[in-house]
């Protein structure tokens, strides 16, 4: 990666890269082919203070970072900016500071990951600060070599046209409607008959309106977004490769995209099959939970980090 990236750096940057040239520019800085779908990952949570901690100390709250919104019900799907959470300085460690946001919210059925238990909750927090950390050295080395205003950093931080933005929306869409890709009718069903029943709060106005179904209101045991990280970079499992979007409009709400989503943009992606609930069901977990331990493995989170914050 090294001598990838002093190659990156010493060539001049000239005019901006055509959208034709992106694809082979970041192929030839050592970006995995995957790149959307592996950074969405990564990013989907980050908060202003994490940023602050791994990567960027003086970041602002207009950090230019995409990520999904932890309230999900609302029609904002995916935040412009990682947010400001207000974590409790109270504490000293990461971990605690994690650990206690999610306990305050516990009560909040429609914050963060529906369908997660405290415990998967705060497991889901812990395994993102370790992908955030094992990236950390990778973006410091980056920082040092290359120039922000380099080619590269053009095509990764075109968001709308090398795919983060597109799968930022699909990561939403998965942790609002857990199993709505997995081709799976009984989830699929389950949604589109909620999709098409009338908003009980207009069927005594002249305007019957339709709403988008609240799975977070469902049954706990129904089980929540598939947790399937464990892939590594360079063989990353069927939930981080990039797919198509032909068709798809993330400008619609939720209510208007459910059934192409569903039908379009199927890849299996089941929800978790088991909850934390036992020695046996952590293990299962835990397995899914362990990331690569190969520095590599975080290089298109650190270049991703750098060429945005920078």
């Amino acid at each position: 990666m090294l001598v990838v990236l002093l190659a990156c750096f010493l060539g001049a940057v000239t005019a901006a890269p055509t959208l034709n040239q992106c694809p082979r520019i970041m192929s030839e800085a050592g970006l995995s082919p995957n790149f959307a779908p592996m950074v969405t990952h990564s990013i989907h949570s980050l908060t202003v203070e994490d940023i602050r901690y791994y990567f960027k100390p003086d970041a602002t709250e207009e950090n230019g970072i995409p990520t999904v919104n932890l309230d999900v019900r609302s029609s904002e799907r995916v935040l412009s900016d990682a947010p400001l959470i207000g974590y409790d300085d109270v504490f000293k460690t990461k971990a605690l500071k994690s650990f206690d946001m999610v306990m305050r919210n516990m009560n909040r059925t429609w914050w963060g990951i529906p369908n997660y238990s405290v415990l998967e909750k705060v497991s889901h927090a812990l395994h993102m600060a370790e992908a955030w950390e094992n990236a950390m050295e990778e973006y410091k080395m980056i920082e040092r070599l290359l120039d922000p205003e380099s080619d590269i950093c053009s095509c990764v931080t075109d968001i709308e046209q090398n795919g983060v933005l597109n799968h930022l929306n699909l990561i939403a869409f998965k942790i609002r409607y857990p199993g709505i890709t997995s081709g799976n009718a009984t989830f699929t069903n389950y949604y589109l008959a909620q999709a098409n029943s009338t908003d009980p709060t207009t069927e005594d106005t002249h305007v019957r309106e339709k709403r988008a179904p609240e799975p977070w209101k469902a049954s706990y045991s129904q089980g929540g977004y598939s947790a399937s990280y464990s892939a590594g970079r360079d063989k990353p499992s069927r939930f981080h490769r990039s797919m198509s979007f032909d068709g798809i409009d993330f400008d619609l709400s939720d209510l208007e995209l459910l059934k192409d989503v569903a039908e379009k943009l199927v890849d299996e992606d089941h929800v978790m099959e088991y909850h934390i609930d036992s020695a046996e069901h952590w293990e299962y977990w835990k397995n899914i939970l362990i990331l690569s331990s190969e520095a590599s493995a975080y290089y298109d989170l650190a270049m991703f980090m750098f060429c945005m914050l920078n």
